[in-house]
């Protein structure tokens, strides 16, 4: 009879642990689905003082930040554009309109110029980090 208690102890136990484990993740990012790794993405930190160049091959500013939304749905950089005459200013920009360029240290923005980063509204900086 003790036997069978602890048999039901054990068993009403297991029971209760494997009921509070949390439940496996269904969602998985589409980039691991695809046989993406961690070896092709970027760090932040790989990012941060990265030149940015325009299709004429002109630097249209620097990466000075990476701004990540709470969910992680939604990532701009911030680039510092500009210069001595018209003075440095930062702006934000999708992080998915800036190309790698693989090999050379720098990013693409694709149609952009000086002028359209100037014309954008100032980053003010905020956010909770």
């Amino acid at each position: 009879m003790l036997n069978a208690a602890r048999l039901f102890a054990v068993a009403a136990l297991a029971l209760g642990v494997a009921a509070a484990a949390p439940a496996p993740l269904a969602f998985v990012p589409a980039a691991f689905a695809h046989g993406m790794s961690q070896h092709t993405m970027w760090r932040s930190s790989q990012l941060v003082g990265t030149p940015v160049f325009n299709d004429q091959h002109q630097q249209i500013g620097t990466v000075t930040d990476v701004l990540v939304s709470p969910a992680g749905t939604s990532a701009e950089a911030v680039l510092s554009v500009g210069g001595f005459v018209g003075g440095r200013k930062l702006v934000a920009v999708p992080l998915a309109h800036l190309a790698m360029m693989t090999g050379h240290n720098t990013m693409m923005m694709h149609g952009a110029t000086k002028a359209m980063l100037q014309a954008l509204p100032p980053y003010v900086g905020g956010g909770s980090g």
